[in-house]
């Protein structure tokens, strides 16, 4: 069996592994591809789910409106997304991938979180749980600042 220092250097490296995939793949999106994995996740999200609110947009994200809306200003003017106000409610502004935006998410790569976002749900639910816990676990541990979340 292995010692703490061993388990929690694996642990470590392992996090950190995810982070460089995560890093440089994107940096691959930008190079060959022309998008963020964040304007890629976009594009999956309502490409897979129709048409949603920015709210919606950023929640899936895990970031604010006040970040996700000028991401989508953007993506609209490289033709990406469609934006247009909700007829229910005019304050809310609904967002609609383009058919451009699809087949850039058809051939663009999945992300590490991509693939994660796909696959954890077909795990069972002691397992996720486990993972949950442990996540949760060293996300406490690394005393992330919330100024920085975003």
């Amino acid at each position: 069996m292995q010692d703490s220092r061993e388990l929690a250097a694996s642990i470590v490296r392992n996090l950190l592994s995810l982070m460089r995939y995560s890093h440089r793949l994107g940096h691959r999106l930008r190079r060959e591809h022309g998008i963020s994995g964040r304007r890629l996740s976009v594009l999956r999200y309502l490409g897979e789910n129709g048409e949603h609110a920015v709210s919606e947009v950023s929640r899936y994200l895990n970031l604010r409106d006040g970040t996700v809306s000028p991401l989508l200003d953007n993506m609209a003017q490289e033709g990406l997304v469609t934006k247009r106000r909700c007829p229910d409610d005019s304050r809310r502004v609904l967002i609609q991938i383009t058919e451009h935006g699809r087949e850039v998410a058809a051939t663009a790569p999945m992300t590490a979180f991509g693939l994660l976002r796909r696959d954890l749900p077909t795990l069972p639910p002691v397992e996720l749980s486990a993972i949950d816990a442990a996540v949760s676990r060293i996300v406490e541990l690394a005393q992330l600042d919330e100024s920085l979340m975003e």
